[in-house]
């Protein structure tokens, strides 16, 4: 049966027969781009291309089967035969087929992160950096990197010996240990899948040419996505026939934390002279105002390719843009909305709730909890499971009960604190052969034999520390103990001196922090209801919830996740939250004019996801560090010509406050955790450099500086007394001296 072009719109059918020589088929967001890579394959194998001539490579599993099945349903009987791969999949087949020339056994080993990790630890015991177990998550990072550039040890070593870095440097010597030990376990990690390939490919001439003629036409999904191992695959297999389409949009390209390179899109015309491009811009997905918005927000890039997305759908809902108080109501309000669209027909299946950073789901979900509604995170394990709140918990919960072993047992070496798996082994056996608890046995430590000095002194330090938090935390609400327990075990310590080492570790501090939030919040509300905030209450309260947390697959659920892994999704009902400056965007108006058009195209993702319904908030305040910081709408509510149609809400009854602090500065005053919303609305003041000012809290002084115009004027201001402070005019009472 022939392939029915018709099906397609003129520039899809334009993708899908332009059969041979470079093609660049730029693919705006719902414009059907796996259609188009289907139709093409479909099309090739109609006019006599061999399917085992045929390769397309994609980023996903299952982007790839999904590729797979539409081939087949397409060309039946020959679709199975394409070459549809990973690049990381096309990797491990080439080796297996030619693991001869790499000196590798046929059935060698691939490596995951925790195996990598393993042999990085193993690598650097051998070169005497012992003291150094703690980076080698680090060290992963930095070496995984190396691979994706296309840096084996040698060249890296010559790369690290230029650079004022001591990391790389290390990582350099880590390196060479760490290869020579995959080399003899006969074992590949990820980078290698591409490294090994490309290098073989470039050093092999009869091996090359064998490989260029398999593939006389090769597609590659999602090119703005592509690394510099899979842009040299892609340009070496493509260079004979040089029959190569890529796909993709650079208003989508995200992943340049992980390698990825928009430049391999945007000069790709330059990589294959005469390259035809194919721009669909019709979009099958969103309502007009949903398109309309991304576009707006995303033509303030400049490294782009010009695109303009239309449909033929109809308008739409008017997308709404929500002011909160703070974090608290913005998850609140989001599950009030969620009800109402269940409310209206909806299933909780439709409904997904982006946000920038892990750490802002804790809010979500126990907003969610508390509605009693499903929900699942994609790409990132619950709050209260994640390691480091674990961690923090089971303190908690041994100052509460020193009974509980399972949670000592967790902490014990935690930060290390010279406690080895055979010390805790022996104290163990101890506690097993007297029928004590593992708290009792440690308190006994001194009559039990094969313990060196140095764990006896760990212990002793360790039952000290445990004694003095249960009867300082006691009397203390739930918060403060909480953040006294991270203080006096050095945990928080421990992780803030991993910050320039380790590129999780602000992560973990992120989540922490979010919990000392939570804690303190549950403060607030006890405090509000007139009862006592305990610890062991709160530990209790947790608990209960967390019982009530089971999500059952077969159960429609609320979505959560990063903006970063909802690309190529689709919900009916999409909240975009946190839009504020220096969330999102993440550094604001300290990020280089790079990171900022990134952090737009991550906006431009999350907006493009909605289909029928888009909901955008941000915070008014949001307690960080516990202190409570007033914020900048993000500049893409502004971009998108949105910011005119920001809601606030107020619950009737509920007690306001009114912020006198700077912009990104704590608020004076604020109650945290508040659960009512602020009246925050304040008359908009113009000011000029060198005005006399006065402001009821930080006195009289004079204009330094101005900045922004409207609502989103910010002043700095050198007060008399000497301080100076950066002002956001719409919440500062401040006015002319």
């Amino acid at each position: 049966m022939p392939v029915d072009l018709d099906k397609l719109n003129p520039e899809q059918r334009a993708g899908a027969t332009q059969l041979d020589g470079p093609l660049l088929v730029l693919a705006g967001a719902g414009t059907g781009k796996t259609r188009v890579i289907t139709y093409r394959v479909a099309r090739l194998i109609e006019t006599g291309v061999p399917p085992e001539k045929i390769l397309a490579v994609t980023f996903t599993n299952k982007a790839a089967a999904e590729m797979r099945k539409r081939i087949e349903e397409l060309s039946p009987g020959f679709g199975a035969r394409v070459w549809v791969f990973t690049f990381h999949a096309f990797g491990a087949r080439f080796i297996r087929e030619n693991h001869a020339a790499l000196g590798l056994p046929r059935f060698f080993t691939i490596y995951d992160a925790s195996d990598q990790k393993k042999l990085i630890v193993e690598s650097m015991k051998e070169l005497g950096l012992e003291d150094q177990k703690s980076k080698a998550g680090l060290y992963v990072s930095l070496i995984s990197r190396a691979k994706d550039d296309l840096l084996d040890a040698g060249s890296y070593e010559i790369h690290a010996m230029t650079s004022i870095d001591q990391s790389r440097q290390t990582a350099a010597k880590i390196y060479k240990v760490y290869q020579r030990k995959l080399d003899q376990a006969g074992a590949l990690d990820f980078g290698d899948l591409l490294l090994k390939t490309c290098q073989v490919l470039r050093d092999n001439p009869e091996l090359r040419e064998k490989w260029q003629n398999a593939f006389t036409h090769m597609l590659v999904d999602e090119y703005q996505d592509t690394n510099h191992t899979q842009y040299i695959l892609t340009k070496t297999l493509a260079a004979k026939h040089k029959n190569v389409c890529v796909v993709g949009d650079d208003d989508q390209s995200i992943y340049s934390w992980r390698g990825a390179n928009i430049r391999n899109i945007l000069e790709f015309e330059r990589d294959f002279p005469n390259t035809k491009v194919v721009t669909l811009e019709r979009n099958y997905r969103s309502t007009a105002r949903i398109l309309e918005a991304a576009g707006l927000v995303i033509h303030h890039n400049k490294q782009r390719k010009p695109k303009k997305l239309w449909t033929e759908a109809a308008a739409g809902d008017e997308i709404r843009v929500q002011e909160l108080p703070n974090e608290a109501e913005e998850a609140s309000w989001v599950v009030r909305r969620i009800q109402t669209e269940v409310e209206g027909g909806r299933s909780l299946k439709d409904v997904a709730v982006f946000y920038r950073t892990n750490a802002q789901s804790r809010s979500f979900e126990e907003a969610l909890r508390r509605a009693r509604m499903a929900y699942k995170i994609v790409g990132a394990v619950r709050f209260y499971e994640r390691k480091e709140i674990k961690d923090a918990l089971a303190y908690a919960r041994v100052v509460v009960n020193r009974g509980d072993s399972v949670s000592l047992s967790r902490i014990v070496n935690c930060p290390p604190r010279g406690l080895g798996a055979k010390s805790l082994e022996l104290v163990e056996e101890h506690a097993a052969r007297h029928g004590l608890t593992l708290w009792d046995a440690f308190w006994a430590h001194g009559q039990i034999e094969g313990l060196g000095p140095k764990a006896h002194a760990a212990i002793e330090e360790m039952t000290k520390t445990f004694v003095k938090l249960t009867e300082t935390a006691a009397a203390m609400p739930a918060g403060g103990a909480m953040a006294l327990i991270l203080e006096t075990t050095g945990y928080w310590a421990w992780l803030e001196s991993e910050l320039e080492t380790d590129p999780e570790a602000a992560g973990r501090l992120a989540n922490l922090q979010e919990l000392l939030n939570a804690v303190k919040e549950y403060d607030d509300r006890r405090k509000l209801d007139g009862q006592p905030s305990e610890l062991g209450r709160y530990l209790e309260d947790i608990t209960l919830q967390t019982d009530l947390d089971g999500y059952d697959e077969s159960v429609p659920a609320v979505t959560l996740m990063t903006v970063h892994l909802a690309k190529g999704l689709e919900y009916p009902v999409v909240f975009l939250t946190g839009l504020e400056e220096g969330l999102f965007p993440i550094g604001g108006g300290n990020a280089t004019p790079e990171d900022l058009e990134e952090e737009r195209r991550l906006c431009y993702v999350g907006i493009t996801r909605a289909r029928e319904s888009l909901s955008l908030t941000y915070a008014a305040t949001r307690r960080l560090f516990g202190q409570v910081y007033a914020n900048l709408p993000s500049r893409f509510i502004l971009e998108a010509k949105l910011f005119g149609s920001a809601q606030r809400e107020a619950r009737p009854g509920a007690a306001r406050f009114a912020p006198t602090a700077p912009a990104l500065a704590p608020v004076a005053g604020a109650p945290a955790g508040l659960a009512s919303a602020p009246s925050l609305r304040a008359s908009v003041k113009g000011f000029k450099n060198g005005q006399r000012v006065k402001h009821p809290t930080f006195g009289r002084g004079v204009v330094a500086d101005v900045s922004g115009a409207g609502e989103t004027m910010k002043v700095t201001v050198r007060f008399d007394d000497g301080r100076v402070a950066k002002l956001l005019t719409r919440y500062a009472p401040l006015e002319p001296a």
